[in-house]
């Protein structure tokens, strides 16, 4: 693998071009393809080039003997700039989106939230990170991958590919869809439907309201093809860190009681000029 890749960033052509979506985004070398329009008010803008060294952005992975613990090479604790690096590395054919809000902590204030998601029109994924603003970590992963005409994968498959990577699951058919979790508790011991915490833990929902007592939930759907159940149309698999969540908490808090001391000590030596 080469250790730079070129990358175009930007509207690369919209719509009315038509033709090959290859042509309009990267040829073999990793240029752009495009070539200027200058006399149609209608053609794209002039293309941004970044040069993006993918030996920074290797994927990571679970310590040695531990269970998988990405989805597409991202982890839970990673940075927003390893994630987009991670991706484009992986397929310069995402098109990467992200908004960033805020979510109210138990003790009064807010986390920052970034909801990023990378989508190619058949792949897309979704990644959640919290922290205090700039210094936000991945706390979710999910994605999905969509199969066309005459490419899908048998679904007997995409389950034992799924088990070979993260460890056998908690299975569950509803007719011909099949899915399962992985739901482990906050010492890393496997849990069961019949733990009392298993409902709550199993949830990707992502919650600053109160501590989970659970370390992170895998799971993975999928959705059969209509015309030939044994194929899957669809296929969803998804990771929840509960414990990066927590942490992540905990370090907005402890940013905002350093806030608070420095206006302390700021205070002491100011006063107020009443």
């Amino acid at each position: 693998m080469r250790s730079k890749l070129l990358l175009a960033v930007g509207l690369m052509l919209l719509e009315a071009c038509g033709g090959d979506n290859s042509s309009a985004t990267m040829n073999a070398s990793g240029e752009a393809s495009i070539a200027p329009e200058p006399e149609r008010s209608s053609a794209a803008p002039a293309v941004q080039k970044v040069d993006l060294d993918c030996d920074k952005f290797k994927p990571q992975s679970a310590t040695g003997g531990q269970p998988a613990d990405d989805v597409a090479g991202l982890r839970h604790g990673m940075t927003e700039e390893q994630v987009r690096g991670v991706l484009l590395c992986k397929n310069a054919s995402y098109a990467i989106n992200a908004n960033k809000n805020n979510a109210s902590l138990p003790a009064g204030g807010q986390i920052s939230q970034i909801n990023l998601n990378a989508d190619t029109g058949m792949d897309k994924v979704n990644v959640w990170l919290l922290g205090p603003a700039g210094a936000e970590r991945v706390v979710h992963v999910d994605r999905t991958i969509e199969y066309s005409g005459g490419k899908e994968l048998p679904v007997a498959n995409i389950t034992k590919e799924v088990a070979g990577k993260y460890g056998s699951f908690d299975d569950t058919g509803y007719g011909s869809q099949r899915s399962g979790w992985i739901v482990r508790a906050r010492n890393g011991e496997r849990m069961t439907n019949s733990n009392t915490n298993y409902g709550e833990c199993r949830s990707h929902n992502l919650r600053t309201d109160k501590v989970l007592p659970c370390l992170h939930a895998i799971s993975y759907e999928v959705v059969p093809n209509q015309q030939n159940p044994a194929l899957a149309s669809r296929f969803n698999v998804a990771m929840t860190s509960f414990a990066m969540t927590n942490e992540m908490i905990t370090a907005t808090m402890d940013h905002q009681a350093d806030a608070v001391r420095r206006a302390e000590e700021k205070a002491d030596t100011q006063g107020l000029d009443l």
